[in-house]
């Protein structure tokens, strides 16, 4: 059983959410609820949840407005905000979860599942300054990844390259390790900072600052500074090519 509290400035929402978890999600028990920033955490002090449901704005407040005055949080955490665009890439970044409104029941399932099976893992006071700084635009130096084990927190400055395999994606790192992550690869595509990395196959993705020699034989491939080798696929060849400074 999962004790959770619902912040959320509607009162519709919290009764709709608590709707929700009561007929999809019978291992979820509501301890309280909050509808200002305030309030959410002077019950998070005495309730002590596992499970939080945020929602983004609360009032002219947010939900992160909260989390700045935590030093960590420790407990499970989903966003819930009615802006599809809104921070979506904050929340990706750090591997947080969070529904758009209205609350698809088969999300709101998955997401429950998922803080059960991570009940071990808990935002740190790291990764919440991490988080917030990506919510006020500050490129991240971490990225975190969700694994079948738990999280994994990458120093972005120590990825080589990453290679997909359908749902999954090989993280390459600084030292030898890998990392599997439960993600696609057009996932981290859309995440990675554009300037520092650069797709180069349909299944690579590599550091644009590791790449050590661009061997033009038929089936171009790039060397790297592990000592592996990519291909460069035609398609990708000029764009890497152009970023290389070679066009």
């Amino acid at each position: 059983m999962l004790h959770a509290i619902l912040i959320d400035d509607e009162a519709h929402a919290i009764q709709s959410l608590a709707g929700l978890l009561a007929l999809y999600c019978p291992n979820v028990r509501i301890i309280g609820h909050a509808s200002s920033v305030a309030d959410g955490m002077a019950l998070l002090r005495e309730k002590r949840p596992e499970l939080v449901f945020l929602d983004v704005h609360i009032g002219e407040e947010t939900g992160f407005e909260l989390l700045e005055q935590l030093k960590e949080a420790p407990f499970q955490l989903i966003f819930t905000t009615g802006h599809s665009d809104y921070a979506i890439k904050a929340f990706r970044y750090h591997a947080i979860d969070y529904l758009l409104k209205p609350i698809d029941p088969a999300q709101l399932q998955e997401a429950v599942e998922k803080a059960r099976r991570k009940s071990a893992s808990r935002l740190d006071g790291y990764q919440l300054e991490n988080f917030i700084q990506a919510l006020n635009g500050k490129q991240p130096e971490q990225l975190t990844i969700s694994s079948s084990d738990g999280f994994h927190f990458i120093d972005i400055a120590s990825i080589i390259r990453i290679n997909g395999d359908g749902n999954y994606s090989t993280f390459y790192l600084q030292g030898g390790e890998r990392v599997i992550a439960s993600k696609n690869l057009k996932t981290y595509e859309e995440l990675l900072p554009a300037g520092q990395f650069i797709r180069t196959h349909q299944s690579h993705i590599v550091k644009l600052s590791c790449i050590k020699k661009l061997l033009l034989q038929e089936g171009s491939l790039l060397q790297l500074a592990d000592g592996s080798e990519v291909p460069l696929s035609r398609r990708k060849k000029e764009a890497v090519m152009a970023a290389l400074g070679l066009r």
